[in-house]
C-alpha cells in the first residue's frame, strides 16, 4: 500500500470511529471493500425512509417544473433528455435551486458537445475529458447528490445501510483523492481504475 493508500484508510477510520488492521486493508482492493469492511465494524440502524428514494423523489418535483410529466422522470432517464438543449447551464442553475441541495458541477464536454472526449497534442492522447454530467441517469444524480450532501442527510452516528456508507466513501475519496464524483463506481479498483498508490 502507498502512502495515499494508507491515508485514505487512516480518512475512512476516523469517519466511522472504525480500526482496520493491516492484514485486512492490503486485501481492500475495490471501493466495494472497502464499504463492506466499514459495514462489518458498525451498527447499523435500519430505517423505515429510503434516502436514495427521498431525494430522488426531490430531482423528480424539481425536473417536474420544467414541463416534464412525472411518468417520464425515472430513475433511469438521462438528465440531457429532461432539460432543454438551447441552455443547460441556465437549466442546472435553476435545477439546483429546485432540488435545494448541491449538485454536481456541469464540465466542458456538458457545455461545448464540439469538444471530443480525448485531448489529443500531436495526435497523441494526452487525458480524457471528465464524461459529461448531463449524459448521465437520475440515478447517477441521486446518487452524486447524496455524497455531495452526506453531512447534511446523513447522520454518521445512525447509519442505514451500506448504500449510505457507500456514498460517504466516495465523497472521502472525491475530496483527499480529487478525482470527480462521476468517475467513482463501487467495483472501482482504487490502484488500476482511480491510480491511488
Amino acid at each position: 500500500m502507498g502512502l495515499d493508500s494508507v491515508e485514505l484508510v487512516m480518512t475512512f477510520e476516523e469517519t466511522f470511529g472504525i480500526i482496520v488492521p493491516d492484514e485486512e486493508s492490503e486485501n481492500i482492493i475495490t471501493i466495494q471493500d472497502m464499504v463492506d469492511s466499514v459495514f462489518e465494524k458498525i451498527i447499523i440502524n435500519p430505517s423505515e425512509k429510503c434516502l436514495s428514494q427521498l431525494v430522488f423523489y426531490r430531482i423528480r418535483n424539481a425536473f417536474e417544473s420544467f414541463g416534464n410529466y412525472k411518468s417520464v422522470i425515472t430513475p433511469d432517464s438521462k438528465i440531457s433528455d429532461l432539460l432543454s438543449k438551447t441552455d443547460l447551464e441556465s437549466d442546472w442553475d435553476q435545477l439546483a435551486s429546485k432540488i435545494g441541495l448541491k449538485i454536481p458541477e456541469l464540465v466542458d464536454i456538458d457545455l461545448n458537445n464540439s469538444l471530443k472526449s480525448e485531448v489529443r497534442f500531436f495526435g497523441f492522447k494526452i487525458f480524457d475529458r471528465t464524461k459529461p454530467i448531463a449524459e448521465n441517469t437520475l440515478r447517477k444524480l441521486t446518487d452524486w447528490i447524496i455524497s455531495m450532501n452526506s453531512e447534511e442527510l446523513i447522520d454518521i452516528q445512525e447509519i442505514s445501510s451500506k448504500y449510505e456508507i457507500e456514498r460517504i466513501v466516495c465523497l472521502i475519496i472525491e475530496e483527499k483523492i480529487g478525482i470527480p464524483l462521476s468517475e467513482i463506481e463501487p467495483y472501482h479498483s482504487f490502484h488500476n481504475d482511480l491510480g491511488i498508490d
